[in-house]
């Protein structure tokens, strides 16, 4: 049991004992408000509680009142009769004029005088009756008094003020009555009276403290909610989210202005409308109209709505509200519209989807039809489509062209596979088709039409470009069990074609593996060559085709591998090209070579061959220039050779580095010229100072006869028209030295006159040639008017000495690089 008179509240919220006591300052609008519901509290129960206590001892009065002095009874009758009709006149006016009397300092303390003046009339006929009655008739009235303040205190609940003013003077001449009578039990009474007001005086303290504690909470509450409604004005004003409040029959009751601009309509049309009225989309709304029968809070629900004939897509957050009483009174809440962001969102979507140039699907979705394929009962065949010839179409005609030949090849890869399969794009010019089906003839049949489709002209704006396709193939899960598996089949299918002549179909097989393995041996061991002395050059003569003297050495790399031995520059160039390391060889092949050449008489030259690839280097130039500076080796006796390939790209920094190199004095000689393009175009680009014309030419001109010795003759007469010199590749018979000496070449290079050798063998050649250089001149004439009538002069170059050579027995044929 609890005897505490001061109910426990929140700090925030704490009421003092002077609170009850008080009617507070004139101005301060809390105790305004304290006053005003204490007096309307007042002014609503205490009329009828005064008429039912009235009346009750009214008719007590009738059976006792010549037992009371009539000038106290008359008194008692007036005050009752006359403040009743008071009370009563003071509602009817308030009633009639729409508004209560302002409950200042001064009305309060009047309403309070008046309850005094109705209390203290009950005490003074309590008084002066209740000694004059005996024990039976003071025990009746005794009980009235008790009835009576309870009945009183009911209507002072929240006024303690109010209930001292009129209970007070009641209890208090009850007492004094009681006192003055001869009752015997006079002294249980008073105990009994004591306890009955003690225990009303703890209900009204503790209804006074609930009271005034709710209307400091309710304050605190009107001031949050401004502070709070002064922040959304704010945060409406400045961001571009919006507000709204809706009550529990779903009917919009508030909604700002921004509301009503993202909903366009007016605030004045949106308030009373139902809220669900303004999703159409109904499904995308169902996660909202889940949470809002349910009553539960929701957060960033994305809805689709239809606003001016557009759709615009809204973010919508909202908790639910409730009143003190716990009861359910709608939902607050947020929204933006978030249009922009939700497209953007899709088109990312979108482009994690298809390919955005030819509308393909892209690599991810192509990981998903295989691994459906290969999850499923009929299996898989997977095509990988690379294009032939794409990159010289970008290049001639334009990277725009190139785009629209992309997307013409999606058209046709389309038309073809149709809906046996998915068509995909993987990146640059290189596709994709999944079949549902492992039948490998279906599928390599398949592939062939697809080649033939792609092997018909495309019309790109107003020029025809002609390119073709190469496929390869893999079955799974024959070929491969898993996705990466099955697309690295495909994919070695693809590479093995494509080394072996393009344009057809060839499926996987376990040697394709072996020998992808083999290459990634070879790349790991080809990272760590340089370091371990593995690579070095050797040097092939090159001879004046006059006299025979040994003018040059052309330089030539080659890898001695610790297990394999000898490696082909054929197979371990396009590696180092493929890995990145073609740089560091190339920085290696200059260095190495003018070191060597350092040592050689100065009008001995020395040629290097440069990669199309080490143009893409920014310090190229820079290191030659280094190399030349480090060794003292005069640019002039530098000569760099460089195929067809440099050129194919096109690119404006390619002719800029050469005319840099060419600027510190070195050489350019055109190799293998006439098994490539042979575009005079790259002879006008670069200020070439020699031609060297490829290997099969001279073997043909001694085997077939006209048609290549007609192509060498166009190629020395170009050369001579040009200023430039050439020289013969691969002469490895005297049958063939003949033909090109004949024929007017200035040069040769092959077998018949030296292999590659190394640097020091270099130095020796050159020293055994010192006894040859007083050769008959007489012979060097004679074999000069020999030539002159069978082709057209040459241009000889001053300042070089004449070396001899006498030729070694013939060797079998050999590509000079290897």
């Amino acid at each position: 049991m609890s005897f505490q008179f001061k109910p426990p509240v929140a700090t925030e919220n704490a009421v003092s004992w002077r609170d009850l006591v008080t009617i507070g300052p004139e101005h301060d609008p809390f105790w305004t408000r304290v006053r005003a519901t204490q007096l309307d509290f007042l002014a609503r129960y205490f009329p009828f509680s005064l008429a039912v206590a009235v009346g009750n001892a009214s008719v007590v009065l009738a059976a006792l009142a010549h037992m009371a002095p009539t000038d106290i009874l008359v008194a008692w009758m007036l005050v009752q009769t006359g403040m009743f009709a008071h009370f009563i006149r003071r509602q009817v006016r308030e009633a009639r004029s729409g508004r209560r009397t302002a409950a200042t300092r001064r009305y309060t303390v009047q309403v309070l005088l008046e309850m005094g003046l109705v209390g203290t009339a009950w005490g003074m006929l309590f008084a002066s009756m209740l000694p004059g009655l005996d024990p039976s008739r003071l025990a009746l009235v005794v009980g009235m008094t008790l009835v009576g303040i309870g009945t009183t205190a009911y209507s002072t609940a929240v006024f303690p003020l109010a209930a001292l003013a009129l209970s007070g003077p009641i209890a208090a001449g009850t007492i004094v009555g009681v006192l003055r009578s001869d009752w015997p039990f006079s002294d249980y009474v008073l105990i009994i009276m004591l306890a009955f007001v003690l225990v009303i005086a703890r209900g009204n303290a503790l209804t006074t403290f609930a009271f005034i504690a709710r209307l400091r909470t309710q304050e605190r509450l009107i001031e949050q909610e401004e502070v709070v409604r002064l922040l959304l004005n704010e945060f409406e004003a400045n961001g571009s989210d919006w507000l709204f409040e809706f009550d529990q029959r779903r009917n919009l009751t508030f909604v700002s202005n921004r509301f009503a601009e993202a909903a366009d309509s007016t605030v004045e049309a949106l308030l009373g409308r139902n809220w669900l009225s303004l999703f159409t989309d109904r499904r995308s709304a169902a996660p909202l109209f889940r949470a809002v029968v349910r009553r539960e809070p929701f957060r960033d629900v994305v809805v689709r709505v239809r606003v001016a004939d557009q759709d615009r897509f809204w973010s919508l957050s909202g908790t639910p509200k409730f009143d003190q009483e716990g009861q359910y009174r709608g939902y607050r809440g947020v929204g933006s519209d978030i249009t922009d962001r939700q497209k953007s969102a899709e088109r990312i979507v979108e482009l994690a989807t298809f390919d955005s140039l030819t509308g393909l699907v892209n690599r991810r979705i192509i990981h998903t039809a295989i691994a459906d394929g290969l999850s499923g009962p009929t299996g898989v065949a997977l095509l990988f489509v690379d294009l032939d010839r794409f990159k010289a179409v970008n290049d001639s005609l334009g990277h725009s062209a190139g785009d629209q030949l992309l997307a013409e090849v999606a058209v046709r890869l389309r038309g073809v596979v149709g809906a046996s399969g998915q068509v995909g794009r993987l990146g640059g010019d290189e596709f994709a088709v999944v079949l549902r089906s492992s039948d490998a003839a279906a599928a390599t049949a398949l592939g062939e039409q697809l080649i033939d489709e792609l092997s018909r002209p495309f019309r790109l704006g107003g020029a025809d470009a002609r390119i073709g396709a190469s496929v390869g193939l893999a079955i799974g899960p024959e070929d491969g069990g898993s996705v990466e598996a099955l697309m690295r089949a495909a994919d070695l299918a693809l590479y093995d074609v494509k080394g072996k002549g393009r344009g057809t179909v060839r499926r996987y097989d376990r040697e394709m593996h072996a020998r992808a393995e083999a290459r990634r041996a070879l790349e790991l061991d080809l990272r760590s060559a340089l370091a371990h002395n593995e690579i070095y050059l050797m040097y092939q003569p090159i001879v004046d085709a006059l006299d025979e003297r040994v003018v040059g050495f052309e330089a030539l790399m080659r890898w001695r591998h610790p297990r394999h031995g000898e490696i082909s520059p054929a197979v371990f160039i396009p590696i180092a090209e493929d890995i990145g390391m073609i740089g560091a060889l190339g920085r290696f092949a200059i260095d190495e070579a003018l070191r060597t050449a350092a040592r050689w008489p100065r009008h001995i030259k020395i040629s290097v061959n440069l990669s199309s690839l080490q143009f893409d280097q920014p310090d190229l130039v820079e290191d030659i220039a280094g190399a030349l500076r480090r060794h003292g080796v005069e640019p002039r006796r530098l000569e760099l050779e460089l195929t067809e390939s440099v050129f194919l790209d096109q690119r404006e920094s390619t002719v800029r580095t050469l005319a840099r190199l060419r600027d510190l004095g070195v050489g350019f000689a055109l190799d293998d010229f006439g098994t490539g393009y042979s575009s005079l175009g790259y002879l006008q680009k670069v200020d070439f100072t020699r031609i060297k014309i490829d290997q099969s030419f001279v073997r043909a001109s001694v085997e077939d006869g006209n048609e290549s010795t007609a192509i060498i003759q166009a190629i020395i007469a170009l050369a001579d028209r040009l200023g430039m010199e050439t020289t013969a590749e691969g002469t490895e018979t005297r049958a063939e030295f003949e033909a090109m000496r004949r024929l007017g070449c200035a040069q040769v290079q092959g077998f018949y006159f030296g292999r590659p050798m190394s640097g020091e063998d270099a130095m020796r050649h050159i020293l055994r040639s010192e006894p040859l250089i007083a050769v008959d001149q007489a012979m060097a004439e004679d074999i000069l008017r020999d030539i002159e009538g069978l082709s057209p002069p040459r241009s000889r170059r001053s300042g070089e000495a004449g070396y001899g050579q006498s030729p070694a027995a013939a060797e079998p044929t050999m590509d000079p690089r290897s």
